[in-house]
């Protein structure tokens, strides 16, 4: 299983002169969301034109969007929508009512008054702080006080000293980020963690894997992928079925085994080869319209004093391990260009 942003953004390799192309910065929200989303416990508001959700970190959610990302979190949506539910709340919207109707149930959630529930308004900071810690057993009238959630927050580990008094924006990415960061905090009864209870282990058994190799031609660049030194297993076959760069559709050449990288790395130089590495298990030529996927970015990145437009790749694959259904998996990569192969770094 690909740990995503977290390692496709935050691994940062060290990049020689003749591989003139960097990572673009990680942002911890999309890294938290990309996470929650593989285990099933975060959604998009969407999905884009090659199917891959829309997170759209940036908007506010309203208290019943809130309740909603909560229930999901907890794993248990479908026990929501299974469910038959009476709250004294008038004012629910039918999509909302199964959501608010179990976090009602299960006391984790609360009215603004006894019959109103004012889903349309904005979840605060404290709100949402709130919910995750009576989720984890805590009580706001005797462990906390909900207007000031982040002191227990902090305490917890949970949060940093991001929120307080002064918080006034709180969107979908800080819902991700703080999701995701509670996934690891304890349950004040049972002293298991979120992450235990709700038996998250799809890592086991599965090949984490990242990019450990980059290279960048006029229209083309090129990756190597390979377990992390701690993956559980390597994939014995890994093949890009799809991929897009800003959107734009990108042809593939690829060398899909280990044997088949080998073979092609006879080619190259033995600094590439080195640079590859001996575990890489796929080769990957990815070629585009470059002037139409510079023209599509819609971000930039800061460096050398110059600002370089992101180039955001987007892959579907399949990986293949012994013995055991093939893994269906969607990536996403993000960098940027300084230089061409052959050029000299930074031009």
């Amino acid at each position: 299983m690909k740990k995503l942003l977290a390692l496709a953004l935050a691994g940062l390799l060290a990049v020689s002169l003749f591989l003139p192309v960097l990572a673009a910065p990680a942002d911890e929200a999309e890294q938290a969301a990309w996470t929650l989303y593989h285990f099933g416990l975060f959604q998009g508001t969407g999905t884009d034109e090659q199917g891959f959700p829309i997170f759209s970190l940036e908007k506010t959610p309203t208290r019943a969007q809130g309740v909603t990302m909560l229930v999901r979190l907890l794993g248990k949506e479908e026990a929501a929508l299974a469910g038959t539910w009476d709250t004294p709340f008038t004012d629910l919207p039918g999509w909302a009512a199964p959501y608010i109707g179990y976090a009602y149930d299960q006391g984790l959630t609360k009215g603004v008054s006894e019959t109103r529930f004012a889903p349309s308004n904005p979840i605060k900071a404290a709100e949402y702080l709130t919910l995750v810690l009576r989720a984890l057993g805590y009580d706001s009238d005797t462990d906390f006080s909900w207007d000031q959630a982040w002191n227990l927050t902090d305490e917890l580990g949970i949060t940093d000293g991001s929120y307080g008094p002064k918080t006034t924006d709180f969107d979908r990415g800080d819902v991700a980020w703080i999701s995701l960061r509670a996934l690891d905090a304890k349950d004040k009864k049972s002293k298991r963690t979120l992450r235990s209870i709700l038996k998250i282990t799809s890592d086991v058994d599965q090949c984490v894997w990242e990019e450990t190799w980059q290279s960048c031609l006029k229209d083309q660049m090129v990756f190597s992928f390979a377990p992390v030194s701690d993956s559980p297993r390597t994939y014995t076959k890994f093949t890009v079925d799809s991929a897009w760069a800003n959107g734009q559709p990108c042809q593939i050449k690829q060398f899909s085994t280990k044997s088949a990288v080998t073979s092609q790395l006879k080619k190259y130089g033995k600094d590439t080869r080195d640079a590859v590495g001996a575990d890489a298990f796929a080769l990957v030529y990815l070629s585009y319209d470059e002037e139409a996927v510079l023209a599509a970015a819609t971000d930039t990145v800061e460096a050398n004093g110059h600002s370089y437009p992101i180039i955001r790749f987007q892959l579907n694959v399949t990986g293949s391990l012994a013995g055991r259904p093939d893994v269906k998996e969607k990536a996403v990569m993000e960098y940027y260009i300084l230089g061409y192969w052959g050029e000299e770094y930074g031009k």
